[in-house]
């Protein structure tokens, strides 16, 4: 699928709260995504293994950022403005998709 790289954004911005700039994060998380898609591997696992990342930020926290639930905390409540209740949207949804970090 993605590979991960979905999370780039959030790895940019994340980079940028430990005080590198704007541009330094952008290189760092460019130089791993084109690696990701070009070579068919894990960003995370990329991210991982490249000394200046982890020197800036954890693995710990690497693996945080790569949780597809941050993009779905809102799911609830757009579900509710539609008039949808929770029970009739929520076993088709949430049940059938593990969404977690994981290696893809």
């Amino acid at each position: 699928f993605t590979r991960g790289l979905v999370f780039s954004q959030r790895v940019m911005l994340a980079l940028i709260e430990k005080e590198l700039s704007r541009q330094k994060a952008y290189e760092m998380v460019q130089r791993n995504a084109m690696k990701s898609w070009k070579g068919n591997k894990n960003f995370l696992t990329l991210l991982k293994a490249d000394p200046e990342v982890t020197g800036t930020i954890s693995p710990e926290e690497l693996e945080i950022l790569f949780d597809y639930q941050h993009y779905l905390q809102h799911v609830d409540e757009i579900f509710q403005r539609l008039g949808l209740t929770k029970s009739q949207w929520q076993g088709s949804i949430s049940e059938s998709m593990d969404l977690g970090p994981r290696a893809i």
